[in-house]
């Protein structure tokens, strides 16, 4: 069991999010919340192990997979979604 207490600005953005997303109950959004927290948790450790196993070095690619260029990742960076 928890509680939170949220400003009156938070409380409106959750609802509007739990509208968008479908989302039935705070509980429901806070039970979808902490999934996503704890899977970003996990990403950043898995990032970091990586970066530990390779010693700071960029991991090497897979077989047949060509390095992106600057142009490429600059483009990428200036996408919109």
């Amino acid at each position: 069991m928890a509680q939170v207490r949220l400003q009156a600005d938070e409380a409106a953005e959750l609802r509007d999010v739990m509208r968008q997303l479908g989302l039935a109950t705070t509980s429901d959004a806070l039970r979808e919340g902490i999934r996503m927290l704890v899977r970003e948790a996990r990403e950043i450790a898995a990032a970091q192990e990586i970066r530990e196993y390779y010693g700071g070095e960029q991991a090497p690619l897979p077989e047949g997979v060509v390095a992106a260029t600057q142009g490429e990742l600059a483009a990428a960076d200036a996408e919109q979604w």
